[in-house]
């Protein structure tokens, strides 16, 4: 009798529920209801609403970020911090940081009973810092989510071929952010006759001594891209619906460089400014003026030629705020970024900053400079066993050994001395696929209704700054080699 009472508990029909479905799941279709109305038991949350999206949505939050911070060439670099401050009157994530731009003076020599030296206060200013948003977006048809959805396996096969792909357009987009310096350009239009073929220069929008070069390395295959003629974004050209355009073809082996588009929307011209940007928006910066993109080096480490407001403070105020600019063109250097310069670089970013460079960030042509000027070195004492090409590269300054850390989109005419302790990159936790609906996947609409499709976007809150600009140096004028 216990038994029968027991079994007649709504825990003990859940226990039977159990064992059915464990052990004989098609005769739980042939069940009568036994649970009375407004009790839902699933899989992964019994007693609770729920579906397969809510377990799956937490496998692949980490491995996108470890992928994306591992794989990209600068973003590894940079030392991160989750110590993140919250503006609860706006909502915004910021970081305040307090610079000592003047220490407190109260120094002299005296004489017997004279007066003691007056002290003038220190200067300090804060600075603040943004967190940007980047996302990531992934789609599947209702079909491979109907086949997906039931089979943890399936899932996982689609999101190998998914998520590499994700991980690339991060990356891409991580590595240009990087070298830039927050507006989001791409590159400058030098011609539209040849359109949809759009000839190219200016990487970046940028101008040091000369304009920067290899402006196809910004670019990807498949992306879309709006353009403005001013370097803020606004107005973009074309606002709304046709204001973007797919590159469909890269071409790196013309002079100059170009790309080709899908269709070539008809208010662009010639120097317009070309960015990151979609039927529904762009990476460009706001209305207000702010940045949407990540600060890069050629913000961070300027001397007010390219930003002339740095976090929130004016270059041209503070000296300290300026990073030490060496220009590689001039003799003896002559573009060659050799042994000489890099001391000359390095001695002067002590003297006028009190740096002491720990890494050198080049192109791969500053690479192949800096190797050919140390060919001349050689000395082959055994010809009978003798191993040609070119490996890992370091210089010894000081009391210091550098590395080389190479980086694909960073434009041949420029290098970087930076100390690593003088950056910082605030995260707010890592690469977190959004569940606010309760789940990662949302369908697809357009204007006319609902697609039978499904799409999930993840989003990443961080940026980079310099804590120090003056310990860091950018070299700027060197030659192709």
């Amino acid at each position: 009798m216990r038994l029968i009472s027991f079994s007649a508990t709504r825990l003990g029909v859940l226990l039977t529920l159990t064992v059915v479905a464990l052990f004989a799941p098609a005769a739980l279709t042939a069940m009568p209801f036994l649970l009375s109305p407004g009790v839902t038991t699933t899989a992964f949350a019994p007693g609770a609403a729920s579906d397969i999206n809510e377990a799956l949505k937490i496998f692949f939050n980490d491995p996108v970020i470890y992928n994306v911070v591992s794989d990209a060439e600068l973003l590894s670099y940079f030392e991160e911090d989750n110590n993140v401050k919250n503006d609860e009157t706006t909502g915004g994530r910021y970081i305040e940081t307090a610079q000592y731009f003047q220490l407190p003076a109260g120094v002299g020599a005296r004489a017997e009973g004279e007066y003691i030296p007056v002290p003038d206060g220190p200067v300090i200013k804060n600075s603040r810092i943004n967190l940007k948003k980047v996302q990531g977006v992934v789609e599947m048809t209702g079909d491979v989510m109907r086949r997906v959805k039931g089979d943890m396996g399936a899932y996982l096969n689609w999101m190998e071929r998914a998520l590499p792909d994700l991980v690339t357009r991060l990356k891409n987009e991580h590595d240009r952010m990087l070298v830039g310096y927050g507006n989001g350009v791409k590159a400058r239009i030098a011609s539209v006759a040849g359109a949809p073929l759009i000839t190219i220069d200016r990487a970046f929008g940028v101008t040091i001594g000369s304009a920067l070069t290899d402006p196809f390395l910004q670019f990807l295959e498949g992306e879309r891209i709006v353009a403005s003629a001013n370097p803020t974004g606004a107005p973009l050209r074309n606002a709304g619906a046709g204001q973007s355009a797919r590159i469909t073809i890269v071409n790196p082996d013309t002079t100059p460089n170009s790309i080709t588009v899908d269709a070539m929307p008809g208010a662009w011209v010639a120097n317009d400014y070309l960015f990151a940007g979609d039927p529904s928006g762009a990476s460009t910066q706001d209305a207000g003026g702010a940045d949407r993109e990540v600060m890069g080096l050629l913000g961070m480490v300027d001397d007010g030629t390219v930003l002339a407001t740095f976090q929130n403070l004016l270059r041209a105020t503070y000296k300290l705020w300026n990073s030490i600019a060496v220009d590689g063109s001039v003799s003896p250097y002559n573009g060659v970024l050799s042994e000489d310069l890099l001391v000359f670089a390095d001695d002067q970013t002590f003297v006028l900053g009190g740096g002491k460079p720990d890494a050198l960030i080049t192109s791969r042509s500053g690479s192949r400079s800096y190797w050919k000027s140390l060919k001349g070195d050689r000395v082959i004492n055994d010809p009978r066993g003798y191993t040609g090409g070119k490996g890992p590269m370091g210089i010894l300054l000081g009391d210091r050994e550098l590395a080389l850390k190479v980086c694909r989109k960073l434009p041949p005419e420029l290098a970087f001395l930076t100390q690593k302790d003088t950056f910082k990159r605030w995260t707010l936790g890592g690469y977190v696929w959004d569940d606010t609906p309760g789940a990662i996947w949302n369908r697809v609409t357009d204007g006319t209704g609902r697609k039978d499709a499904f799409y999930a976007v993840g989003n990443m809150y961080e940026q980079l700054g310099c804590l120090a600009p003056r310990k860091n140096c950018r070299i700027q004028g060197l030659a192709r080699a």
